[in-house]
């Protein structure tokens, strides 16, 4: 490909590469069709070179709707642009060691890459995007349930005999990772490696809806396409207490004690069900040892750690944690959007990151009630045929369970956990900042870049995106009119300065302390 030079201005200092960022937003749309193809077919080429060494569901959740908008060959920079500052930070933290490398494989060794928050790239079908589904060659979870519904092995007859049929929906690839289950997701898929030889038994606990359900199915899933003649049951608690009583009532135990004997992996969901089940913990107990003594894998959930299990017996719990127990954690802000984005990767769609906002920021201790809330608003969206608000989203929460009120701002909180902290509004204090610092509400407002005033705009740009959850560009309007990179650049300053400035660092608890009054 010839190297155009597409852009030959560069910045010196970080005031020019805040006006380059604006600059390369009003260059982009006078861009020939040539030379989007052109920064297209870079972005491609790199991204097929990343996708090597990084999983492509990963890719496809955080760089979908990124693409290269400038490449400047006076400044050797390569300038990618991603749809919010949320991406922007995850590109950061898990691609860009692996882009730049991509860049310098597929363009060339001696350029650095930039990053620019495009908001065009929010909106689907930009002229500089790629179909990164298409290119990955990424199968959709139906293709990938079909493969799977074609195994032949002893597994599928299990799961006919019990009712009980692994889904081929789940699988690792399609399961978000992040920091609260990182952990138990390594150990699983240890064990679906090598299913008898390592963390025999796993024990993985957490609280309703966290993915200890997905996990179970994934390693099955796992085991099932790369040892097809291992026969695999999964049996939710409950399944194998009602199998077990209706052995006994029909005096056919030792039938089923049978074809336990027949099975490789045995995996039980959920085992604080089996809690005053006397005979069914003595007969499970027995079933246990025979899988321990013979190396055949045992997996099982609980929603709390086994010496936690009410009801259970201690021989029971001990055994539970012989090996590896691992837990899973609530997630984070950022992957419950993590989260969110994959799921709509996977179907196909996309929403406006600040509508997505709305729904991470509310709900935040059930995995599963957040693909329920998607699922509600895609169902929303395919029956009205028109584009989602935010209505539409508080409208899905309160059908969820959760309240919205519309005050000053609109705050969504759970009916069970009511925000009883008193928050002053941000008119109030936006006037006991400008009180303090002896300046007025219009100097805060204004284009005036004093010390004193410039430090009491950026603390309080931080007090309306991180108290008030206000968006960018509610933010910049606010204060006169302030571009999408200022905010951004404001807020990132402030929180550095905070941190070695024990002035500005006194001041701002004083604010803070009034704010919580």
């Amino acid at each position: 490909m010839e190297k155009s030079t597409y852009l030959t201005t560069h910045p010196t200092n970080l005031y020019d590469f805040i006006h380059l960022s604006v600059m390369l937003l009003d260059l982009i749309p006078t861009y020939t069709d040539e030379k989007k193809g052109s920064l297209r077919d870079v972005w491609a080429k790199s991204i097929e070179e990343l996708s090597r060494d990084q999983d492509q569901k990963k890719i496809l959740s955080f760089l979908c709707k990124c693409g290269i908008i400038a490449i400047d060959e006076k400044d050797k920079k390569v300038h990618v642009g991603v749809p919010n500052e949320f991406v922007l930070l995850q590109v950061k933290k898990f691609f860009h060691k692996g882009l730049k490398k991509a860049i310098s494989v597929s363009y060339n060794p001696q350029f650095t890459l930039d990053y620019h928050v495009y908001t065009p790239f929010q909106r689907p079908n930009n002229d500089l995007q790629i179909d990164m589904k298409k290119l990955l060659k990424i199968k959709l979870p139906k293709q990938e349930a079909k493969e799977l519904k074609n195994n032949t092995s002893q597994s599928s007859k299990l799961a006919s005999q019990f009712g009980i049929k692994i889904s081929p929906h789940y699988t690792f690839n399609n399961f978000v990772t992040g920091a609260h289950n990182n952990f138990a997701l390594s150990a699983a898929k240890a064990v679906a490696e090598t299913p008898g030889k390592v963390y025999n038994p796993l024990f993985i606990y957490g609280s309703v809806g966290l993915g200890k359900t997905h996990l179970m199915h994934a390693i099955a899933n796992h085991i099932l396409q790369n040892s097809p003649d291992r026969n695999v049951l999964y049996l939710p608690a409950t399944k194998l207490i009602d199998e077990i009583i209706s052995a006994i009532r029909k005096n056919k135990l030792n039938n089923l004690m049978r074809v336990f004997d027949d099975i490789d992996v045995l995996l039980i969901d959920d085992v604080q069900f089996l809690a005053d089940k006397d005979k069914t913990q003595e007969i499970f107990h027995n079933i246990f040892n025979e899988f321990h003594m013979k190396n055949k894998q045992v997996i099982l959930t609980s929603d709390r750690p086994p010496k936690e299990l009410n009801n259970i017996e201690a021989r029971l719990k001990s055994r539970f944690a012989l090996w590896l127990v691992a837990d899973i954690q609530k997630p984070d802000y950022e992957t419950r959007i993590a989260i969110l984005q994959s799921k709509l990767a996977a179907k196909g769609e996309s929403i406006w990151f600040d509508l997505l906002t709305i729904i991470a920021k509310s709900i935040k201790n059930n995995v599963r009630e957040l693909e329920g809330a998607l699922n509600i608003i895609m169902t929303r969206k395919t029956i009205t045929g028109m584009e989602l608000s935010e209505k539409d989203m508080f409208d899905c929460l309160k059908t969820l369970g959760y309240k919205v009120d519309n005050e000053d701002k609109q705050v969504i909180r759970e009916i069970t956990q009511m925000n009883t902290r008193s928050i002053m509004s941000y008119t109030k204090i936006v006037e006991f900042v400008a009180t303090y610092y002896n300046i007025s509400v219009e100097d805060l407002k204004s284009p005036k870049r004093k010390k004193a005033i410039t430090q009491a705009r950026q603390m309080l740009m931080v007090i309306a995106k991180k108290h008030f959850s206000w968006t960018l560009e509610r933010i910049g309007d606010y204060f006169g009119g302030k571009n999408h990179a200022t905010v951004i650049y404001a807020l990132n300053n402030f929180t550095k300065k905070i941190k070695h400035d024990k002035n500005l660092s006194h001041d701002y608890n004083v604010v803070m302390e009034q704010l919580e009054r």
